[in-house]
């Protein structure tokens, strides 16, 4: 099996840490309508009746188990971080400095050649007495990642008040449809689908109390169980039983799209390239135990709003509100809340919390960004990372690649890659490059446009960007295209991380990663490649206005030619990948500087005078 994986950082972007593609699973469907969205849960602000919590600070409240017959994987409680080759990162829980709980299925799967069946759980070690609440809810504080073949449970487990409980027989294959008291903890998660970290999940276990007798209510464990074949890993904190609401209407997500962008949501659009119609709606859970009536969503915007309802939204539903609207968008910034309510829940209702949720855009004069980082709402964001050192044989000439709809005829000056602020290394390159969407797919990596090698500089990562100048202005036309970075880090010594933006869920085609010698593969995340639109960036200066002045050779063994004939003053500066100055002088003649004594290398060579300045990539070999 081929592993290919990518980095998985927190929000406040972890260094060092590798989760992962695990394999080859090849393009998925790349296009999503707009309403099917991830729901995201937002209820860390809810007000509850907890009935049992538990922090992990102390492994005595659990009993750790695994089949004998099967395997030998264990979960951990405590500060333990993944040890397999493709971890994802710790859980940024909100009790995380006394401990969690933890299963590692990377780690005993790659140790075991990823095909031994897995089965381990973790458990309660006392029981609750449940007799006197009939509607319970289990929630948790969880950062997990689907493989594929694994299955992460909540199981119920019913006592006989004399320590006798009856466990099911789980395996990758069992069809819980047919048990009571087995709960998937993430239903429909997609391969390769990663939460947020944290993120809070909620399970109504409240139809396996159904008939149980008082002496077996008051006698019920809640377990967490894994089985499966060689996933990710699997963290949980902020563990507790809750009565479940009479009433809770929840607003889970929200969302405002083009009618043109085929369900992607930009982060920044220059205002030419805005549609006159965007549909606008968010994701209604009903997750209280009663039917909700004349439930309405209302956005707000400022300058503009949707409002929409729906008579009946029953218990355990989720409905889709949605308008289309339409609007003319002025540059600036749009912060807008999405709020549901009910004839049973209004705004002064305790469990009002999680009614809102806010969803931020932004209309440029020259930015085209997938990613919103810096305009997300605080709380909401939700970054990761990849880069050269994320996939296995792409440490050079990976690509990466986000989806622009391209309104009308346009011009593009650059590409601007944002970079994390750890993990990257002064020294690598990046090509830009504007690509047919078929041809991506069709893993042929032909430009439609093409830049010369940027280097990386101290500087860039400092600032936490690099740009990326094509040699002269892009007239570009309407479509649909893949801004592009090709990266190379020289086998690893100069790391290239850029921002992937998970905030807002995308299609899954909204981004998109080349692996050489391999394939194509979908992202459907915000990969923070912007297009700088128009022509007032100021892109470079064109060699041939610095008459008279060449630098060669190029590659060279150390001594390097500077021609000047017009007998201007030519100022000389010579950089290093860091972007430290290695060497100055002044010459109004032909001249040469020897770098032969700096080391094999890139170095930048500076030359201005009068007339403008030149910047060359000189290699030293």
């Amino acid at each position: 099996m081929k592993k290919i994986y990518l980095s998985i950082l927190s929000v406040a972007i972890v260094s060092g840490l590798n989760a992962q593609y695990k394999k080859s699973e090849g393009p998925v469907a790349r296009s999503i309508e707009h309403s099917e969205l991830k729901p995201i849960t937002n209820n860390f602000n809810q007000e509850k009746t907890v009935l049992w919590s538990n922090t992990f600070s102390s492994a005595t409240d659990w009993v750790i188990g695994h089949d004998a017959s099967a395997c030998a994987l264990d979960w951990s409680i405590g500060t333990v971080s993944c040890a397999g080759s493709y971890p994802i990162a710790d859980i940024a829980s909100s009790t995380a400095a006394d401990g969690w709980a933890m299963v590692d299925s990377d780690a005993y799967g790659g140790a075991n050649g990823g095909s031994e069946i897995e089965d381990s759980w973790i458990t309660m070690a006392s029981p609750i007495d449940l007799s006197a609440y009939p509607n319970v809810v289990v929630e948790f504080e969880t950062h997990y990642r689907r493989y594929n073949s694994e299955r992460p449970y909540v199981v119920v487990g019913i006592g006989d008040g004399a320590g006798n409980v009856t466990w099911p027989d789980l395996d990758p294959l069992t069809d819980i449809s047919t048990l009571t008291n087995v709960f998937d903890a993430f239903p429909n998660w997609a391969n390769s689908a990663a939460t947020t970290n944290p993120q809070l999940m909620q399970i109504n276990i409240s139809s396996a109390l159904v008939g149980l007798t008082p002496t077996e209510l008051s006698d019920i464990y809640i377990r967490l169980h894994w089985t499966g074949t060689w996933g990710y890993a699997w963290f949980v904190d902020d563990f507790a039983i809750i009565e479940q609401p009479q009433n809770d209407v929840q607003t889970s997500t929200a969302y405002i799209s083009g009618e043109n962008n085929s369900g992607v949501e930009y982060g920044r659009t220059p205002s030419n390239h805005v549609d006159a119609n965007y549909f606008v709606g968010a994701q209604i859970f009903n997750f209280g135990v009663q039917d909700q009536t004349n439930v309405v969503m209302t956005g707000d915007f400022g300058s503009f709003g949707n409002s929409g309802s729906t008579t009946l939204l029953e218990a355990d539903s989720t409905i889709t509100i949605e308008t289309t609207e339409a609007l003319t968008l002025s540059t600036g910034l749009y912060e807008g809340d999405f709020t549901s309510v009910s004839d049973q829940e209004t705004s002064g209702a305790a469990t009002f919390g999680n009614n809102v949720y806010e969803r931020n855009f932004e209309v440029t004069s020259d930015v085209y960004s997938l990613d919103g980082a810096g305009n997300h709402p605080a709380g909401y964001d939700d970054y990761t990372s990849l880069g050269t050192a994320s996939f296995t044989g792409a440490e050079d000439g990976l690509v990466l690649a986000t989806l622009y709809h391209v309104k009308q005829a346009d011009q593009v000056s650059g590409l601007r890659v944002m970079l994390t602020s750890t993990g990257n290394t002064a020294g690598g390159e990046i090509i830009a490059s504007i690509k047919d969407t078929s041809d991506f797919w069709a893993y042929d990596m032909t430009n439609l446009f093409v830049s010369s090698i940027t280097t990386v500089t101290a500087n860039d990562i400092s600032n936490g960007y690099v740009d990326v100048w094509f040699d002269e202005v892009l007239n570009i036309n309407a479509g649909v295209y893949y801004a592009a970075i090709e990266l190379y880090s020289f086998g690893n010594a100069s790391d290239i991380r850029v921002l992937d933006d998970r905030t807002v869920a995308q299609p899954s085609d909204a981004s998109a990663i080349y692996i050489p010698g391999d394939q194509s593969y979908t992202n459907g995340t915000g990969t923070a490649i912007r297009m700088l639109m128009g022509n007032g960036w100021g892109v470079g200066v064109d060699e041939a206005t610095l008459e008279g002045v060449s630098v060669y050779p190029n590659p060279s063994e150390g001594i390097v030619n500077i021609t000047n004939t017009n007998n201007e003053e030519n100022s000389i500066v010579v950089f290093d990948v860091l972007g430290q100055v290695i060497m100055t002088k002044v010459s109004n003649t032909t001249t040469t500087i020897d770098l032969s004594n700096q080391g094999t290398g890139v170095y930048l060579v500076e030359v201005s005078n009068n007339n403008g300045t030149i910047i060359e990539r000189v290699i030293i070999k």
